[in-house]
């Protein structure tokens, strides 16, 4: 028996229970593309756009049934069951039948669109509507940048949900299909055979090794039965079916509050610290979800520059030079913090698309810039190209660069990395490093530790060449974080408890599963992960080797400075820091460096990383915070008093509960027990669906037994004895004590112990990996 908020939840999730209210048909160009829309009726009106193709009717194709999502972890959830409700009432129903001459009618319309938008985009370059650089908006776009591949990639996933859009006007209305169930029904239809046919990269098995030593780069061919699975610069999964205004792709704005407006009532600083958790869970949080997820921003596909949706001077622009792809939020009038500097008007601009998943038409997803595998990608990067830039090519090592007989990380030469607010800019595996210094000390910790490794492995098996070295190098480190996420990390923000049950603890091998989705969810990476922004504090104080107080890193004078970490004892300082210093409670209320500060620059003021979230979430078309209580199986709230002391706050904001954003409901949640875990109910079943499917569906995850060359049982005992305060032991300049579990404060169970008390604080013994039998040759 399938418990009454799960069949909600199926019948929600395949449009047989519309959504929300509020979300209105609109036209296929609605919004911010209002003048393409003219211009697309003008087209038909004049007869350039016929409908000369035959549109009949057909039941369901049988395709519908393979994109039944699966969700093995949900609790009392009947497979079946949902399949016979979803299928039976589509069967029943008369759809539209397109013929493949519309599909490319559709496409080369779309097409066309591109083509005017590029004429659009050289008027507002002559106009000057540009991004200036020093600006906040430009480490927006910088902590966003889209690297060139990523850049051409999208171009084909504009194009399809174009065609989409023209396919949902043209053939739904007439058949009384709602917005949604139309765009479900534009989703069955694959992209092959079309003029799109090419971008599906379907050819990409034939490059794989099945039994390849080591996981690829960009993490392909982890799956040999799919190998695009998880890969880099592909989509997000979703929980639920995306919900745009207009099914295809419109943000999610109808009927909904001012994200700006929201955040300002909603979040204000508080100085209310997690006395049981210190700064490095934010830490690690922020570094784990870099390493799985990235989501580009969009810029001009004629002449590939940044996309300014604001005057320089924080007014709006005049709607003649508003770029298609810009969905800025509006200052109001009375804001608290920005109306009185003038500020009408907070830069957005659209994240970039990728072809689906699925190659078919339908609604737009999002692009995932790094691997979907939690592997590292953060160190090594997710290309072949980034990897070879960090390595020297000799004993395995990675690139450094030497200050005051301290190895750093390379110095950049090359943009998004030279595009930060001092002169000197680190290379690393991912393009974030440079944005907070906390950050890049986290980066340069594990690029130590993999040269550590490496260096000592060349001690251990002198014959082993520098492309084995920098392999197993990899491979151990990559075993070290992920068993630090799962054995330290996921138990502090889900409870030792929740983690047991979701099977997340290492207390034992899980097998491979290769009929799941490693991708990481669009929900997740949006919303669920971005909790960590409420852990952060305003200042992090320097202290020297003895807990004496120095001087304090105030975070919104520092955004891309990162080479004050080589100045003094700030390296060490930090990370002292991080380990002694309190994390703010995780909750809506967060720091003004986040609030109305975030990458300032020379002025008072920068960004709202909480309107930003809220912007991004219903661009990326996540529907409301209750759809995923219901998909988590927990019951729906029906009234704002249900949301306890912010009930009266959301009811002046929002219309219906249904209506709040999936990211404020999940910060406003409180943890079911405090001392078992920081997250409330629906945030930690998300992460924790996450990680349970990051491990199954990782072919080369460290315990798994299907990798073609598994670690032994005593190299996996070894890996099992890392702690993250083992590794700042060994990589930091000078730390000599430490508490065991650094997520946690030093207290009684948990006192500060010598990095020199290998009892204490395990280490991995990398004689375990001693050549034998000339294995690795």
């Amino acid at each position: 028996m399938v418990p009454a908020d799960n069949c909600r939840w199926i019948y929600t999730m395949y449009g047989l229970e519309k959504p929300m209210d509020h979300i209105s048909a609109g036209g296929v160009m609605a919004g911010s593309v209002a003048t393409l829309a003219v211009l697309w009726i003008f087209l038909q009106t004049l007869g350039f756009i016929g409908n000369s193709h035959s549109v009949g009717v057909y039941k369901l194709p049988k395709t519908f049934q393979n994109d039944l999502p699966v969700y093995s972890n949900l609790v009392g959830f009947d497979h079946q069951l949902a399949e016979k409700i979803v299928l039976g009432n589509f069967e029943k129903r008369k759809w539209p039948k397109i013929e493949d001459n519309a599909l490319n009618e559709s496409i080369a319309f779309a097409d066309r669109m591109i083509k005017f938008r590029s004429r659009f985009e050289t008027n507002l370059i002559n106009s000057g509507i540009s991004l200036s650089k020093s600006t906040p908006s430009h480490s927006q776009y910088v902590y966003s940048y889209p690297s060139e591949d990523a850049f051409e990639k999208s171009n084909d996933a504009i194009i399809a949900a174009k065609a989409s859009s023209y396919l949902v006007q043209d053939n739904c209305g007439r058949f009384g299909l709602g917005i949604r169930e139309c765009a479900q029904f534009i989703s069955t239809i694959k992209l092959d055979g079309t003029l799109l046919n090419n971008a599906c990269g379907n050819n990409q098995q034939s490059h794989c090794t099945p039994n390849s030593r080591y996981r690829s780069i960009d993490g392909s061919c982890n799956n040999l039965e799919n190998p695009k699975l998880g890969c880099a610069m592909t989509a997000y999964t979703r929980l639920l079916f995306p919900n745009y205004d207009d099914g295809i792709q419109n943000p999610r704005q109808s009927g909904l509050p001012n994200p700006r407006l929201v955040s300002s009532k909603l979040s204000t600083p508080s100085d209310q610290s997690d006395v049981l958790r210190t700064l490095v869970v934010m830490q690690w949080s922020d570094f784990i979800l870099h390493d799985l997820a990235h989501t580009p921003v969009r810029k001009m596909i004629s002449n590939g520059m940044p996309i300014s949706c604001c005057k320089e001077d924080g007014n709006t622009l005049l709607p003649r030079h508003i770029h298609p792809d810009c969905s800025a939020i509006p200052i109001e009038d009375h804001d608290p913090i920005y109306s009185s500097h003038s500020i009408r008007c907070m830069n957005y601009v659209r994240s970039l698309p990728v072809i689906r998943s699925d190659c078919s038409f339908g609604p737009l997803e999002q692009m995932n810039q790094v691997s979907h595998f939690l592997d590292g990608s953060t160190i090594y990067g997710s290309t072949l190209e980034r990897s070879e830039r960090l390595r020297t090519f000799q004993g395995g090592l990675l690139r450094v660069d030497v200050e005051n007989n301290r190895e750093y990380l390379p110095t950049a030469d090359s943009e998004p990395f030279t595009l930060c607010l001092t002169p000197k800019c680190y290379l690393s595996g991912d393009d974030r490093v440079n944005v907070e210094p906390s950050l890049a000390v986290m980066h340069t910790i594990w690029h130590r530790e993999h040269n550590r490794i490496a260096k000592k492995l060349s001690e251990i098996n002198p014959s082993w060449s520098d492309e084995i070295l920098y392999q197993e190098a990899r491979k151990i480190v990559v075993a070290e974080i992920q068993h630090i996420t799962y054995n330290e990390w996921l138990t502090i923000i889900l409870g030792k408890n929740y983690a047991r049950d979701f099977g997340l603890l290492m207390d034992g091998s899980q097998n491979y599963n290769s009929n799941e989705d490693p991708a990481v969810a669009n929900e997740v990476a949006t919303a669920a992960l971005q909790f960590q922004k409420s852990l952060k504090q305003s200042y992090l104080r320097i202290m020297d080797e003895n807990q004496g107080f120095n001087k304090s890193i105030h975070l919104c004078d520092n955004y891309y400075k990162p080479e004050i970490i080589e100045k003094d004892n700030t390296f060490d300082g930090i990370i002292k820091s991080l380990t002694t210093e309190t994390s703010q409670m995780m909750d809506v209320n967060m720091i003004p460096d986040v609030t109305h500060q975030l990458f300032k620059t020379n002025g008072e003021l920068g960004l709202d990383a909480v309107s930003l979230d809220i912007q991004r979430g219903r661009d990326h078309g996540l529907p409301g915070y209750n759809y995923y209580r219901n998909y988590c199986g927990l019951p729906a709230v029906r009234k704002f008093d249900d949301f306890k002391q912010m009930g009266n706050k959301l009811r002046e904001l929002y219309n219906s509960p249904d209506d709040v954003d999936l990211i404020i409901g999940g910060m406003i949640e409180k943890p079911e027990d405090e001392e078992e875990g920081i997250l409330g109910p629906t945030f930690r079943c998300l992460i924790a669906e996450q990680f349970a499917r990051t491990r199954r569906a990782d072919r080369y995850f460290y315990d798994s037994a299907s990798q073609p060359y598994p670690f032994t049982e005593d190299q996996l005992n070894n890996i099992r004895n890392v702690t993250l305060a083992r590794i700042f032991c060994d990589n930091s300049d000078n730390i000599s004590k430490i508490q065991r579990n650094v997520f946690l404060k030093s207290k009684s169970g948990n006192e500060l112990r010598f990095c020199n008390d290998f009892e204490a604080i395990p280490s991995v013994d990398l004689f375990a990996w001693a050549e034998k039998a000339k294995a690795y040759r």
